[in-house]
């Protein structure tokens, strides 16, 4: 949704019937998209599933130390692509997409939250908290054995031992 708003030819190899030209690529059809990204969400959550939608809102300051240090160091190389420098020209352009994505497809049955990015040890305490504190809401607990298998649980250790 995002990258195809950016760089709208890459639209053409989804091979939508409706979309011939850029010109089909009006604010309606992303306006469209993200009506029909609310009504699938909306769908799965009515049929059980829970929706949580997480934006790793990094700055572009540390985006910028991420990418020189993929570069610094040996190790991290791998991570790097020249095409990162190349989007990287694009922030603006992504920042309206991602702001206008976030509005229209935040809904109180599939929310969006949007979590700090630049610590990486916050962003993932924030994350974990919060799907953490969903489970509690729907009373999720972790499995437990019924109290009559815990109770031969050696005799099931010693059947398995003497094969």
């Amino acid at each position: 949704m995002l990258v195809t708003r950016v760089h709208a030819e890459y639209v053409f190899g989804e091979k939508i019937p409706s979309v011939n030209s850029v010109d089909d690529l009006s604010d309606d059809f992303y306006s469209k998209r993200m009506e029909e990204i609310n009504n699938f969400e909306k769908h799965i959550v009515d049929n059980g599933t829970i929706v949580l939608k997480f934006f790793l809102n990094l700055s572009k300051e540390e985006q910028k130390n991420r990418l020189l240090r993929r570069l610094r160091l040996k190790e991290k190389n791998w991570k790097f692509s020249p095409g990162d420098l190349k989007e990287r020209k694009l922030w603006d352009k992504y920042q309206f997409c991602y702001q206008e994505l976030l509005n229209k497809t935040s809904k109180e049955h599939a929310p969006w939250f949007v979590i700090p990015a630049d610590d990486k040890p916050t962003a993932r305490t924030l994350v974990a908290e919060i799907i953490l504190n969903t489970l509690k809401h729907y009373n999720f607990k972790a499995p437990e054995l019924p109290a009559k298998y815990k109770v031969e649980i050696e005799n099931y250790k010693a059947q398995l031992e003497s094969e």
